[in-house]
């Protein structure tokens, strides 16, 4: 079920970051210049106590000192929605998630695995979304990038009386995250050691096809999923881990999807997060085999900026969206939302008389 547009002003009371790391502090930047009020929570480490402003480089956040997540009392930041920007597998997150959603807060995650939830553990999508219902509140994932996934893919199938085939490629740095995400994608080992994994070793991206083509109203009937190391033939830098890596060790996953549905489509994806060369964009390309086909490539992102933006331009929409777990292809299509804070709204009234 997909619900119909949500309003578009319904501001947060205030937002609530809890990992205030490279997209962390990006989410904090974005939300203050809409003129939000956010604060700043982290694990024990360097960060708890530091001013947030001065951490993202945020006048407008100046004066907030970042407290420490697990001591805190969720209940008195003055917020109603929380963005959770730690790491990218829902078993990590489930505890931080269930914490918040019983503080009665609103949650967007921007684990990837927090996208599907029921495509990682139908048992953990189940307990966030009866958590979430107690409370009254929503939780929503969104590292997908449903903008440039969902309702791109949308666009492009709309139109099709026959659909055989959906091919996807991305591209996407790995320096616009954190060390976290370094680890995950085996930056600087020897690719031999990467193999075909599964289990809870599988890509951060296996949810992500097979969302996709639910999204489509397509019934999964198989998904395939294998890992490749990708090898560069130069030098390349890693600020996450301090150093640069050098030729012939992994800079990063390749991720090669198949999911066959029971009408008969096959969905392929092919996606690379790693290091990238000094001449090498970030990008992204559907192509559809269908009647009418169609192929579309998105060139020059910044996919630090999107993951975050994406984020913030949601929270209207997850703060009007009913309670329970509610992920982000039944939400309307994401539209732009301004940074600047909102004007006071005005009501336009009829007159008698007037014609």
């Amino acid at each position: 079920m997909t619900f119909p547009p949500q309003p578009r002003d319904k501001a947060p009371t205030g937002v609530l970051i809890y990992g205030v790391g490279n997209v962390g502090q990006t989410v904090a930047r974005l939300a203050a210049q809409r003129g939000w009020h956010v604060r700043g929570v982290n694990r024990a480490g360097d960060k708890v106590g530091r001013d947030l402003g001065q951490l993202a480089g945020s006048p407008a956040l100046a004066g907030r000192p970042i407290a420490d997540a697990e001591t805190s009392d969720l209940t008195s930041f003055d917020a109603d929605i929380a963005v959770v920007a730690v790491h990218d597998r829902l078993a990590a997150t489930f505890d931080i998630h269930c914490r918040l959603l019983e503080a009665g807060l609103n949650v967007i995650c921007l684990g990837t695995e927090s996208s599907y939830p029921a495509g990682v553990d139908p048992a953990l999508a189940r307990e966030l979304d009866g958590r979430a219902r107690a409370t009254g509140v929503t939780f929503t994932g969104c590292g997908l990038w449903d903008s440039y996934r969902i309702a791109t893919l949308n666009t492009l199938t709309g139109p099709c009386t026959e659909l055989r085939g959906i091919h996807h490629r991305s591209v996407t740095d790995v320096n616009r995250f954190g060390p976290e995400v370094v680890r995950l994608t085996r930056v600087g080992e020897d690719p031999d050691t990467v193999g075909d994994l599964a289990g809870p070793e599988r890509s951060i991206y296996h949810v992500l096809l097979p969302q996709i083509v639910a999204s489509l109203g397509l019934a999964i009937d198989r998904v395939e999923e294998r890992l490749q190391p990708v090898v560069l033939d130069h030098p390349a830098a890693c600020p996450a881990l301090g150093r640069d890596i050098a030729p012939g060790l992994c800079a990063g996953l390749r991720t090669i999807i198949r999911v066959t549905t029971a009408e008969g489509v096959v969905a392929q994806a092919e996606i690379e997060l790693r290091l990238t060369g000094n001449d090498e964009g970030e990008w992204m390309s559907w192509r559809v085999d269908g009647a009418p086909p169609a192929e579309m490539r998105l060139q020059g992102l910044d996919t630090g900026h999107a993951t975050a933006s994406s984020v913030v331009n949601r929270i209207p929409d997850v703060l009007a969206a009913p309670p329970g777990l509610v992920t982000c292809d039944r939400l309307a299509p994401m539209r732009h939302q301004s940074s600047a804070p909102a004007a006071a709204s005005v009501t336009l009234e009829s007159k008698r008389g007037v014609a």
